[in-house]
Order: C-alpha cells, then structure tokens, then sequence
C-alpha cells in the first residue's frame, strides 16, 4: 500500500510542474510586443511631465501673471507694452537714461550713474577739470568760488528784497563789471553744477515747493552747548540746625516759610542736661569765690607771721583751681548752644541762672513761675527761609539730629551733567541760559565750577553754575535744560 501511495503523489507532482511549465509558455509574449505595451503605459506620465515644463516655462514669460478674461476669449488684438519704466520712474519713451539718443547724444558714451555723457561726466573723469573753469570750486562751504558769498561777502546782493516777478541772482564780480546778469561764464562742458545744486525751472516752481526769499541780515552768531541741569539750595547759604543735647521740644518758634535773620531762635529744647550744667558753674563760681577770700585772709596773717608761705602757696594753687572749674562751667555750657555771658565776681541769682543763654526777646515772653531751667535755643545761623521743620512741640528729640533748614534762596545752584567731549569746551565765568521743564523765560547765571572726575554711572562730567533768584522764580530740585 505504501508502494500505490508514493507513486500517486509523485504521478501529482508531474501533472503540477507541468502545469506550470505550460501556463509560464502561454502569458510570455514576444520581445516587440512587450516594449510596446511598457511605452504605451508611460505615456500619460510622460505627457503630465510635459504639461508641467510648459506651464513653468509660460508663467516665467509672464511674470507669472494669468492673463486677462478678455484676452482669452475676446478679438484678438495686438497688446501694447505699458509705457513706464520702473528704475527711473519716468515713461519708457522719454527715459533719458534708458535711451540717451532721445537727447541727441550716442547711446554708447552716456554714464547711466550719473545721467551726463560718459565723456563729459567730471564726476568719473575728475581730469576733466583740468581744463575751463570748472576748478571754480569753494571745497569748504560746498558751491563755486566765484559764487561763494562766505569767502567773498562784496558779491551778495543786500538790501531789500526783490520783487517777486525778478528772480535774484548772484554773479561773480568779474561778471557783473562785464555786465554778465544772466548767463554764467562757465563752460558748459565741465561744469557739474547739475550734481551739486537743486535748480528751479522758473519762478512758478520755488513758490509751489514753498521757498521763501528773504533779505540777507548781518549779525553774530553763538555756539551753545546743552545739557540736562537739575537746581540745588547754594550749600554756602544754606545750613542745617539741630539740637546738641536730647530732650523735649518745649516750644517752637518759627514755622515752615518763614524768614529769619541771624541769631533767630527757632525753637526752645528741654535737656535736663542743661540743668546739671548750670548747677556744675553756679558750685564752681562758689567755690571761686571761698578760694579768693581765704586767700586774701593768708596774705594778711604772712606778715604777722601767723601764716607761712606754704599756706599761701596752698590758697593760691586752690584759687586757681576753683577758676579752672568755672572756666570748665561756662564753656561747657557755650558749647551746648546757651549765650553765658562775660564771666563776673559774683554768684549769679536764681533768676539769672534759670534763663541763662536766652535773648532778651525770648525772656520776655516767658512766665518765671512755669519756665523750665533746662531750656536750650536753637538759633538760625544764617540769614533765608525755613525750608525745613522736622519737630513740633512735645516731641522728644535726639542729639546731633537736623530738625531745622535755613536756605538763603536768593541765589541758587545749577548742577549741569555734560558729556566728556563737551568739557574742554567749558570755561570758568562763561554764561548760562537756564530753562525749567515748567518755567517761564531762562534764568541767567555763570559757570563756577568745572567737576575733575567722570561721574562712574552717567560718564558724564558735572558742571555748576550760579544763578541769580532775587525774585525767587526758580525753585530747588527743579529739572531742565541748560545752554
């Protein structure tokens, strides 16, 4: 059984491969007919290709521009190129520059930079000017040496102005002795004037672009240099007042505004400090004074020889102490602001003691019953304004604190901020113009100060000037312009 099973698969297998072999005979075509078939299918690619080449090949003819409907399906009729050209903004059919033989000159020798002939273009062929006048030429204020009226002031027309019909003119010397008023000597062939001026058809064309003609007028001429400025109080005149001591304000009084003279008292301060002071004179005083009189007792009972000299060595030495401890008193008390006056023999009273240092203004409106015996002025040391009150009365204040400001505003600052290369440009003396940002009119002053250093944040060097405020326009910390 096995025997029949193999042969009839291997009878299968034939039948299979033959099969095959026959199906593989039959779809085989010949050589010919197969390239035709493969050409036939790339055809369409072929075709789309071609569409897309000419498609590019159109819209880069046309700018890539479709056309117009009318164009398409309308006569056809011939279309005329637009006539402007687009590099010098003029018509096609009267660019000069694009066609130089419209004015009467040879397309090859035109110099398409500058809009001249190439063979008369100075600007490319500077040697042109070697010949003619055209060297006629004023290199330092930009226009022709003989027209130039800067270096030869005698050939400006002054006086007054010409009507509007007669256009003025300027004409060398040498042209107006001739008696030349309208046509320059010049060559036409070398000059350049074209590239350098800005030249009127007619009278017409100054008045639509809006020139005016004016007279000449003659007069000096000042340079200026700007800076941003900021005011200040004058630090000469202007002082900060504080007390020397702690205590309590006792009473104030000037107020904020107001003006003071010199040696105003500002306001009164309680220090118990003050109290010590007085009590330390009046026990040195004492003493003084028992020194002194045991001394004069020694110097009565040395002849009588009841004292020695060692004894009036002693009451010496001991006199000139107790004065050393009343000199120590009153300055001490001098140096804490109190005006104590001229040292005397005698113990001052309580009553002097009590109101020791204070103007007699200032007595006279206190109660002696309820004034305090620590009471210490505060005086303006200057002549100007309260600008400045930081205390009211009750208040408790510390020593060497600013509780007053006096300026004098009658004159002021002005700080200029200039840059590096501006200063050497600077003067001590020179004018100042100042105007503030919201003033009226510029203050006048002078420079008084130059800075050494560079400020190290702005690099800018500082300037200040004086100013003149009797009228008192000008306010502190006010910010503008300085010329």
């Amino acid at each position: 059984m096995s025997t029949n099973r193999d042969e009839r698969a291997n009878h299968s297998g034939e039948l299979r491969a033959g099969r095959a072999v026959a199906a593989k005979t039959t779809s085989r075509p010949s050589g010919l007919v197969g390239f035709a078939k493969t050409t036939l299918r790339s055809v369409p690619t072929l075709l789309v290709l071609l569409a897309l080449g000419g498609a590019g090949y159109w819209g880069h003819k046309n700018d890539w521009r479709a056309p117009k409907f009318a164009s398409l399906f309308g006569p056809r009729a011939a279309v005329e190129s637009e006539d402007w050209c687009a590099e010098h903004n003029v018509p096609e059919s009267r660019c000069i520059k694009c066609h130089p033989e419209l004015a009467g000159e040879a397309p090859k020798d035109w110099c398409k930079e500058h809009g001249v002939p190439e063979s008369r273009c100075t600007i490319c062929h500077p040697e042109i000017l070697t010949k003619g006048v055209a060297g006629d030429w004023c290199k330092e204020h930009g226009v022709p040496e003989s027209n130039c009226t800067l270096c030869h002031p005698e050939i400006a027309v002054k006086g007054e102005l010409a009507k509007p019909a007669d256009a003025p003119r300027v004409v060398s010397s040498e042209d107006a002795a001739a008696g030349a008023t309208t046509k320059s000597a010049k060559d036409p062939a070398t000059c350049q004037t074209h590239a350098l001026r800005v030249q009127f058809a007619s009278a017409e064309s100054v008045s639509k672009a809006g020139v005016k003609l004016d007279s000449v007028i003659e007069r000096p001429m000042e340079q200026v240099i700007s800076g941003n400025a900021e005011t200040q109080y004058d630090r000469t005149r202007y002082a900060q007042v504080a007390s020397r001591l702690a205590g309590v304000v006792w009473r104030v009084e000037r107020e904020l505004g107001q003006a003071v003279q010199k040696g105003d008292v500002l306001a009164l301060v309680d220090a118990a400090e003050v109290g010590r002071m007085k009590a330390d004179l009046l026990t040195a005083t004492a003493q003084r004074e028992l020194r002194k009189q045991t001394l004069r007792r020694v110097e009565k009972l040395l002849p009588q020889k009841i004292s020695s000299e060692a004894d009036l060595q002693e009451a010496q030495a001991a006199l000139r102490e107790a004065e050393i401890r009343v000199f120590n008193a009153r300055q001490a008390l001098i140096n804490v602001g109190l005006v104590v006056p001229a040292d005397s023999e005698a113990v001052p009273d309580e009553r002097e003691l009590q109101l020791l240092g204070l103007p007699d203004q200032i007595r006279a409106s206190l109660e002696p019953g309820a004034t305090s015996a620590n009471l210490v002025p505060l005086f303006a040391p200057l002549e100007g304004i309260v600008v400045q009150r930081e205390i009211v009365a009750g208040e408790v204040v510390e020593a060497s604190k600013p509780l007053f400001a006096v300026a004098d505003t009658r004159r002021m600052w002005l700080t200029i901020d200039l840059p590096q290369a501006q200063v050497g440009r600077i003067a001590l003396g020179q004018p100042v113009r100042f105007r503030p940002e919201r003033g009226e009119g510029a203050i006048s002053g002078t420079i008084a100060w130059v800075s050494t250093a560079v400020d190290d944040q702005t690099r800018t060097v500082k300037v200040r000037a004086e100013l003149d405020n009797a009228d008192g326009r000008l306010l502190a910390n006010s910010f503008g312009r300085a010329q």
